[in-house]
């Protein structure tokens, strides 16, 4: 089930309808939410279950293994493998299959049949995958107690809110708040989670989808003799606001569930295309991922430890996993491998007196090098954003090549050339703009909890989400609705 789907619309009501019941029941809201989140997650495809339900069982008893055993590393080793083996076959079994068909120049096919698709990866694999790793090596750290209750840990693993994307939990963020004394009683902040989800719903229906309608068939047809001297800038630029958007929004919306069933979840996004550098980037874009990759993959591998070349060694093969985490493509190994330069010459860059020279500055010319460096670092992600969108390395290349050359005669072609389109992204812009100019720049828990202090500003805040998802729900494009882009990692 999804977000956006009308079943989610009948679902929600019923599952918090019930929670409300039976919320002062311990024992009874954990089964509840449980088995919702079973049921959200098998919805039409029952056979995932079997998938989930062996993630938390096995990483369940690694964690009480843990606990008991003189041999800590072994047990971390297997749940961890587990974990990992399991992810590999679902995910990367078509490339495996279909790197050994072009290597080998076998035909089957079966084999072609499985490259071509017919293989359904289990919506949101990585993400519990990387919960129960994230949940096992805390364990072992002793940063966390392991969980002695199934039932609680496997709610901590498939509640449907973040279930299927994330944000990427730790167990003190959420785990921790399943025990007795502390499970949630009553909504947390629903004021700011109505907001939450209606912003979400928004950024998805009409400006991640509008997007999509866009530049869909120019991507679909980047190598094709009809897409010839067309300028690919745009619509590279549009795809990293179609991604911001579709993947912000359902963060939104998982948070702001979340706060309506008692619970605070990390931020996953900080306006990640102001970055001033790649490596700020990676700070303000899918934060849960970043600091995962960080403290279970990259301090292990050495982090900053060590001269710059096992520096350079840890964050290309860090960068280089986490591409390949994205999906079963050899693309997304490339995007990662680009993220991965691109902060060895980060880190490279600040050592140089220029970079002192330059971050001295005062004024308008630090004004200036301060945008100068947004550009440059916003062209960067757009560069690898065209392997991550184009899972071809020819259709990549062909949109590269668009982007620096180009007829000037459809410069401006297709979907990128829609003025309602520009005119609903700068109307967004421009009213993101006065929300945070009226808020001093205030978070949204801040400004949210403010406003509905007060009887009055409290209205204006439901009515303001209310109509946000009217909006969202009149404005999205007559088109069948897109699945989340992150769905399918």
């Amino acid at each position: 089930m999804s977000f956006v789907q009308v079943s989610f619309a009948i679902f929600l009501p019923i599952v918090f309808g019930v929670w409300l019941v039976v919320r002062r029941h311990y024992a009874m809201a954990g089964t509840w939410l449980l088995t919702a989140s079973l049921f959200f997650y098998g919805y039409r495809q029952w056979w995932v279950l079997s998938v989930i339900l062996s993630y938390c069982l096995v990483d369940w008893l690694t964690g009480l293994w843990l606990q008991r055993t003189q041999h800590r590393r072994l047990a971390l080793a297997l749940g961890v493998g587990f974990n990992l083996l399991v992810l590999c076959f679902w995910k990367y079994t078509p490339l495996v299959l279909q790197s050994a068909a072009t290597l080998f120049g076998w035909t089957s096919v079966q084999l072609e049949q499985v490259a071509s698709g017919n293989w359904i990866v289990p919506m949101g694999i990585s993400f519990y995958a990387f919960t129960g790793i994230a949940y096992m090596v805390d364990v072992y750290r002793r940063v966390v107690e392991p969980e002695i209750n199934p039932v609680r840990f496997a709610l901590f693993t498939s509640f449907f809110p973040h279930l299927v994307a994330g944000p990427i939990l730790r167990p003190a963020e959420f785990l921790t708040h399943l025990k007795p004394g502390q499970m949630p009683t009553k909504p947390l902040d629903p004021a700011e989670g109505a907001f939450l989800i209606a912003r979400g719903f928004f950024k998805k229906l009409v400006l991640a989808d509008s997007i999509a309608v866009a530049i869909d068939p120019f991507f679909a047809n980047v190598s094709e003799p009809s897409t010839a001297g067309v300028w690919a800038t745009p619509y590279i630029y549009l795809y990293a606001l179609q991604i911001y958007f579709d993947f912000s929004g359902y963060t939104d919306i998982a948070r702001g569930l979340g706060l309506w069933f008692g619970f605070r979840w990390p931020e996953n996004f900080n306006w990640p295309y102001l970055a001033t550098s790649v490596q700020d980037f990676w700070r303000r874009w899918h934060m849960t991922l970043s600091r995962f990759l960080r403290d279970y993959l990259y301090i292990p591998l050495g982090g900053n430890r060590g001269g710059p070349l096992r520096v350079a060694a840890a964050l290309m093969a860090t960068m280089l996993l986490g591409g390949l985490w994205h999906g079963a493509s050899w693309s997304f190994m490339l995007w990662g491998g680009l993220h991965g330069a691109f902060l060895i010459i980060n880190r490279w860059w600040g050592t140089t007196a220029l970079h002192g020279s330059l971050a001295a500055l005062t004024g308008a010319p630090a004004s200036a090098w301060h945008w100068l460096r947004i550009v440059l670092t916003f062209n960067a992600v757009c560069l690898a954003w065209c392997f991550f969108r184009l899972t071809h390395l020819q259709d990549s290349l062909a949109c590269i090549a668009k982007w620096i050359a180009f007829d000037w005669d459809k410069a401006f072609a297709g979907g990128s050339a829609d003025p309602a389109l520009w005119t609903l992204l700068a109307a967004y812009g421009v009213a993101t703009f006065a929300a945070r100019t009226m808020t001093n720049s205030e978070p949204v828990q801040a400004a949210v909890a403010r406003l509905d202090a007060r009887p009055l500003t409290s209205g204006t805040v439901w009515g303001a989400s209310l109509g946000l998802l009217a909006l969202a729900l009149l404005l999205a494009p007559g088109t069948q609705v897109q699945p989340f882009i992150y769905f399918q990692f």
